[in-house]
C-alpha cells in the first residue's frame, strides 16, 4: 500500500495466487449433485426409449421370421407330398 504522505514508498505488486482464479459463480455441492442427477435422468429416459423401440423392432422381426418359417414348412410339406405321389 502506498502512503500518500511519504514520497519514498512505492506500490508493491500483489502476488497472484496459484491455480485458477475464482469466478465468483461457484456452485455448492448440492447444486452440482442436483445438476448431475438431472442430466443422468434425461440420459436414462432417452436410453430407455431407444431400448423399447429396439425391442418392438425385434418383436416384429421375430413375428415375420415365424411367418416365413411356417411358409417354408408348408413348402417342404408340399414337396414331400409331390415326391411321395410319384
Amino acid at each position: 500500500m502506498v502512503d500518500p504522505k511519504d514520497p519514498g514508498t512505492i506500490a508493491m505488486p500483489f502476488r497472484l495466487r496459484r491455480g485458477r482464479p475464482p469466478s465468483g459463480k461457484a456452485k455448492s455441492a448440492a447444486e452440482r449433485m442436483r445438476a448431475y442427477r438431472a442430466r443422468h435422468v434425461t440420459v436414462k429416459c432417452d436410453v430407455l426409449r431407444s431400448v423399447i423401440a429396439q425391442c418392438q423392432e425385434i418383436q416384429q422381426l421375430l413375428e415375420s421370421n415365424q411367418a416365413l418359417r411356417s411358409e417354408l414348412d408348408a413348402a417342404y410339406a408340399e414337396i414331400a407330398r409331390l415326391r411321395s405321389g410319384q
